[in-house]
């Protein structure tokens, strides 16, 4: 029976597919096999970066070009707190460095550290590729910070020693249930590190939907952190 030999024909295509041969068609009719194929030979990649490497993940790519783009942390947050990946703007800047990576046909996956001048530094990343473009802001920073949702509270310690860190910067926007976004407080950690990012003498915590934090030390660099209102 055709229809019965077409699922069986599909069902080992798909299983020489998970163990790495190519997506086919085995069906010219069936439109799903052929959206599936087609993707299957779009060229696309996703990246993220951590602790100073930029990992890009990639399929039909021979090659990206990476730019880095120094940021002014507090200034982007004020513009855009709750959104991490910043990109508006940066297409008409000169990148403060550049570079072309070659990407192994037998793979889809590579490793990179970013330029030994911009390791210490906050970094937009962005990559091109295949018509492509995506960027991820990366934050050098020697900070750990927990947030204590349930009392509205951060605490921001050393991230080696674990020590608290006084007097740390902490600048806070909120997000309302109507969907705007107002600047809410600021102030500096106390000598335990702490610091409420949530009470104020207004009433206008009934209303906030999530906080956005940026925390910044002078010795330990900075970060941004989204917190949770206190549970009412």
């Amino acid at each position: 029976m055709d229809r019965w030999r077409k699922i069986f024909e599909n069902v080992v295509q798909q299983v020489d597919e998970i163990g790495g041969g190519g997506a086919g068609v085995t069906d010219a009719d069936d439109q799903n096999q052929n959206q599936t194929q087609l993707a299957a030979t779009e060229p696309g990649f996703d990246f993220k970066v951590e602790s100073g490497e930029v990992i890009v993940d990639y399929q039909n790519l021979s090659s990206i070009r990476v730019n880095y783009y120094e940021i002014d942390i507090e200034l982007l947050f004020s513009r855009n707190p709750f959104v991490q990946n910043f990109s508006g703007g940066f297409s008409f800047i000169k990148p403060n460095h550049s570079d072309v990576i070659e990407l192994a046909a037998a793979r889809n996956s590579h490793k990179f550290t970013l330029p030994d001048e911009l390791k210490s530094r906050n970094v937009l990343v962005e990559v091109v590729g295949a018509g492509q473009t995506q960027t991820r802001a990366y934050y050098s920073h020697a900070l750990a910070v927990q947030v204590i949702q349930k009392y509205g509270q951060v605490q921001v310690l050393q991230a080696k020693s674990r020590n608290p860190l006084g007097t740390v910067y902490v600048k806070v926007y909120a997000q309302l249930k109507d969907g705007s976004v107002k600047f809410y407080k600021d102030g500096y950690t106390d000598l335990r590190g702490r610091f409420d990012y949530a009470s104020l003498s207004t009433g206008d915590l009934q209303s906030v939907v999530k906080f956005s934090l940026l925390i910044s030390s002078e010795g330990n660099g900075s970060m941004v952190r989204e917190a949770m209102p206190p549970l009412r």
